[in-house]
């Protein structure tokens, strides 16, 4: 846009698109910025919408249920070797299962 001059007006640059506008031309939008009127839009009016609270809560409260860990044994864990077998799994002797 060439310069130009108009009485009382002032030049400014949009924050979103960069280009150079008259002020006449600009909007502050609901974000703060200023800019021309192809970048403005409306605020969502969604995000004023109050809520009235019913004071309702959940009748039924349970307590939260106790993790059961089942007992897997696998190839390492049934090695008889410390450290790595699992106690209920270990297998006296076995120790040639582990790649060397």
């Amino acid at each position: 846009m060439k310069n130009y001059f108009k009485s009382g007006e002032w030049n400014f640059i949009c924050d979103v698109c960069g280009f150079k506008k008259k002020i006449s031309e600009g909007r502050k939008r609901w974000d703060g910025l200023l800019v021309c009127h192809e970048d403005w839009e409306v605020d969502h009016p969604q995000k004023y919408l109050r809520v009235r609270e019913t004071g309702t809560a959940v009748p039924i409260i349970r307590d939260e249920p106790t993790d059961n860990f089942l007992l897997v044994c696998t190839i390492i864990t049934n090695q008889g070797i410390a450290g790595l077998g699992v106690a209920g799994c270990m297998v006296a002797g076995r120790d040639n299962n582990i790649p060397s």
